[in-house]
């Protein structure tokens, strides 16, 4: 009996380890430092801790000719323990008129805006066609922080308070009327979701962009005129408080694309804010659910080419294309963005600035990314610890 005692009591701690382990142990690069606020506990979000984010999949489009960046993506996805898959990016002038939707005929649309257009309807073709539940979809010049996981699981939780019905009803909490806002840390743990762990009623999650902007009563009044069918736009702003990879706000208008002065105005600095999309452009990284990736294919594949990818994304999420049946689409986004253009000598964005002006391209750097994987590339190829690491957005002392 004593020793069937102890192996049962060896068995218990060997469970209670194991369960430990799994909901607070490294996770690949964040198990030597990371956020500063709680990581968010349960199965639930620990999805996201997996190599593809808790998505289905991960997209990036890549130029076969562009080898340098697949080379670059390859070796970031590597580092921070990401699963990618590859779609082919098209050159413009390979996509025959006949292919492009009917209402493009008749205007001038540019070799890039084809190739592009193509290249995002191929990738939303895979989601169907596959019928994933979700998919991150990178463009080759994405960059992102090496605590990106971390990063995914707190905006997991942020992202159900739009996407994700309270237990028994209909309603999220972004469905109040007027201006509202929470902390991160007020979303009820118990949203569950069935299909990711991001919510199940959602659209786009638009995760690296160039700029958005804050819904307000003005927008919902501007979208009521143009598209009376669909539902009002989501004022609830959810916060994430004390997030040390959030540059300061000296460093979020000294980019190019500079986000609102809002975000510095309105907020403590190191705070991210969740909320739903208005006016978001640049497609560096979003995620698509199926019924999302449907509805785009049937929208843009079909019927609509009229601008850049980005800019009829945009106009979709907020509420601009008339649909005889349906809700407004439910897209949600963060700012700062989670992913961003990378800018440099080598493998970087060809992006230029608003107005046309070119970024410095003698300068390597990441806009809005403190611990930028690209930045740091070669310190985490050679393996050095975070401590040694570039913060290239450090807070002034």
């Amino acid at each position: 009996m004593p020793v069937l005692f102890g192996h049962r009591y060896l068995a218990l701690i060997v469970v209670v380890v194991l369960v430990v382990f799994w909901f607070f142990g490294p996770q690949g690069l964040q198990s030597d430092g990371g956020i500063h606020y709680p990581r968010v506990q349960g199965k639930a979000f620990s999805d996201v801790l997996n190599s593809t984010l808790g998505f289905q999949e991960i997209f990036v489009i890549n130029l076969p000719e562009r080898s340098d960046r697949r080379d670059a993506m390859t070796l970031a996805a590597a580092l921070t323990r990401l699963d990618v898959k590859w779609i082919d990016g098209i050159d413009g002038k390979d996509v025959p008129e006949r292919v492009l939707p009917g209402d493009s005929w008749d205007k001038k649309i540019s070799k890039g805006n084809k190739g592009s257009w193509r290249a995002h309807m191929n990738a939303l073709q895979r989601v169907v066609q596959d019928n994933l539940t979700s998919a991150l979809i990178l463009e080759d010049d994405a960059d992102w922080d090496i605590r990106l996981k971390e990063q995914m699981q707190v905006f997991a939780q942020a992202a159900r308070a739009f996407t994700q019905p309270a237990p028994r009803t209909r309603s999220t909490l972004a469905d109040t009327e007027g201006r509202s806002e929470l902390s991160v840390s007020q979303i009820p743990i118990n949203l569950r979701s069935r299909l990711t762990p991001y919510g199940d009623s959602w659209d786009v999650l638009w995760l690296g962009h160039c700029g958005t902007e804050f819904p307000s009563a003005s927008t919902i009044v501007a979208h009521k005129s143009k598209t009376p069918t669909m539902n009002r736009v989501p004022l609830l702003r959810v916060t994430i408080p004390s997030d040390v990879t959030v540059p300061d706000a000296k460093h979020l208008k000294a980019h190019p694309f500079a986000l609102q002065d809002s975000l510095a105005k309105e907020y403590a600095p190191h705070t991210r804010v969740v909320h739903a999309s208005d006016k978001t452009t640049c497609t560096q990284a979003y995620a698509v659910s199926q019924q999302g990736a449907r509805k785009l294919l049937y929208q843009f594949g079909l019927k609509t080419l009229t601008a850049g990818w980005d800019l009829m994304l945009g106009d979709w999420c907020d509420g601009l294309y008339p649909r005889e049946t349906g809700n407004r689409p439910v897209c949600v986004t963060v700012q700062p963005p989670l992913f961003s253009h990378h800018y440099g000598k080598g493998a970087a964005s060809d992006i230029t600035a608003p107005g046309g002006g070119f970024v410095n391209k003698d300068k390597e750097m990441t806009p809005y990314v403190r611990l930028s994987v690209r930045v740091n590339m070669e310190r985490l190829v050679q393996g050095v610890g975070m401590g040694d690491l570039i913060d290239q957005w450090e807070d002034a002392e």
